[in-house]
């Protein structure tokens, strides 16, 4: 079996010597590095997928794609060679050739999908490509039906396996091994990459091209012209490119879509995101028209979705700030045409009006945008109404706290002091600061030896009733006070913190009072 693969000089046997034809060994390099191409873009494809069904799409078109383009490539580059002999090829072990080619692409795909590759993954991929794409050659070869004897260099046999799986190894590194440089520009390690690998399936078909031995008893013609030939290349060169490219469309269209749907999703998830928005958001283009304007906006002005969109958003404010924005907007927007810097996060408070005239006090965060090539201002408006209000109320409170005759004491749920009041302070002589984190029960006495157990019956009644009132002797002066605790509970009913008020001193000295 091996004698007859491989070639040993005989004296009878005439060595017929072939030439090839530079036209169609270009071309079919040309393909060669074009298939390539495809299946490295065939691999991006891949990496990219959001499913695991696009990435098997991907590398089974992609397989298909390389291995009927390196078929392609030897078929043409066989064309190429001219022996002056009448060459035919059987056409089932022809069509059966293509499948170790798309194995060897199989084995490339998959491999091109990973991020990174070990050393050993490295190695036993360029083995198997280069196995694979040298199969398919000497697959192709047996197809030849020829009047001459056509065997095989065994040195240039083994030669041919090294150069196809050590270009091979070397064409896996470009794509893995260059992106550890990280590129400026990217396209050129790719187009490295489809040149190296383009360079691995033509190197390893020319090198086992140089271990073709045709020998022939006589002299034998080739019926098949030069033109049939160049005819016959450029129909398998164009069908195999349109094939290709129609894989590749095919394949773009699916990502596109992916993307498409993932990106409407994404929109989707915004848009539900801006709509639960608890603070209103508005967006304007550079005119001052609302684009957007979500439904917590909605209820900050009052207006709906349809009276607003399209509208300046002046109509959004006070008629006292209108000339205002105005002017800020055209000032921004020369700033802008002048390469000034873009508004980023901007917050300010701001007034503004109410559907039915009331003015709604706002902090507003201010950004710029682009969207499409076109500038637009992104409003983020949260509702101060309540919170003034708050502080009101809390000014009054603290003015009443402050001010009040009455000693005033806040404590913790722990009964330590967090503050006094001026009137408090000179009622127990401390100073305000001083008195925080006080045990509160340590400023009184109660007039007899059990005080901690007294305290300990006041902290219980108030925690069953939420108050206690009564007398207490304060250390400081030794007069009595009453008292006042209350406890404060939050809505779970959790105890916050107590209240004391320390009400007018009745001057009974400690002693009448037993």
């Amino acid at each position: 079996m091996l004698a007859q693969f491989f070639w040993g000089s005989s004296a009878d046997a005439h060595l017929i010597k072939g030439e090839y034809d530079p036209l169609l060994v270009t071309l079919s390099l040309a393909v060669c590095w074009i298939a390539s191409g495809q299946a490295l873009r065939h691999a991006s494809f891949a990496r990219s997928a959001t499913s695991r069904q696009l990435r098997y799409w991907s590398v089974v078109s992609g397989s298909l794609a390389l291995g009927i383009g390196i078929w392609a490539m030897h078929f043409i580059g066989m064309l190429a060679y001219s022996l002056h002999a009448a060459v035919q090829y059987d056409l089932t072990v022809t069509v059966l050739s293509i499948i170790p080619g798309i194995a060897a692409s199989a084995v490339a795909l998959a491999l091109l999908t990973h991020n990174e590759l070990n050393i050993r993954q490295l190695i036993l991929g360029g083995l198997a490509v280069g196995i694979g794409i040298a199969a398919m050659h000497y697959c192709g070869m047996a197809a030849m039906r020829t009047p001459a004897t056509h065997q095989y260099s065994a040195t240039w046999f083994f030669i041919s396996l090294v150069v196809g799986v050590a270009l091979a190894t070397l064409a896996l590194w470009v794509r893995f091994g260059l992106a550890r440089f990280k590129l400026k520009q990217d396209h050129w390690r790719k187009t490295l990459a489809a040149v190296t690998m383009g360079a691995a399936i033509s190197g390893m078909h020319y090198t086992a091209m140089l271990a073709l031995r045709v020998t022939s008893d006589h002299e034998i013609h080739d019926a098949t012209t030069s033109n049939d030939r160049l005819i016959l290349a450029l129909t398998i060169a164009l069908i195999t490119l349109l094939f290709g490219g129609l894989i590749a469309q095919a394949n773009a269209l699916i990502h596109y879509r992916s993307r498409w749907q993932k990106v409407d999703m994404n929109e989707a998830r915004l848009q539900a995101l801006v709509n639960m928005a608890a603070d209103g958001i508005i967006c304007i283009d550079n005119q001052g028209r609302v684009t957007d304007y979500n439904p917590a906006a909605e209820v900050i002005f009052g207006w709906s979705p349809e009276e607003v969109l399209g509208k300046n958003v002046k109509m959004l404010m006070p008629a006292a700030l209108v000339t205002q924005h105005d002017y800020y907007l055209e000032q921004h927007e020369a700033g802008q045409r002048n390469n000034a810097p873009p508004l980023q996060n901007k917050i300010s408070e701001v007034l503004g009006q109410h559907k039915d005239g009331t003015l709604v006090p706002m902090r507003l965060a201010l950004s710029q945008a682009e969207a499409r090539g076109q500038r637009m201002y992104v409003g983020l408006l949260t509702n101060l109404s309540d919170r003034k209000r708050t502080e009101r109320q809390l000014h009054i409170a603290a003015t009443v706290f402050d001010h009040s005759h009455e000693g005033m004491v806040v404590l913790d749920a722990n009964r330590k002091i967090v503050d006094i009041n001026p009137a408090f302070a000179r009622i127990s002589g401390l100073k305000r600061q001083a008195a925080k984190n006080k045990e509160f029960a340590s400023l009184f006495i109660r007039g007899d030896d059990d005080s901690d157990v007294q305290w300990s019956q006041i902290w219980t009644e108030i925690g069953r009733k939420g108050h206690w009132q009564g007398p207490c002797v304060m250390q400081h002066d030794m007069n009595r006070h009453q008292i006042s605790l209350t406890a404060v509970r939050d809505e779970q009913q959790r105890l916050h913190h107590y209240i004391a008020v320390c009400y007018q001193s009745i001057d009974i000295p400690l002693g009448a009072a037993f």
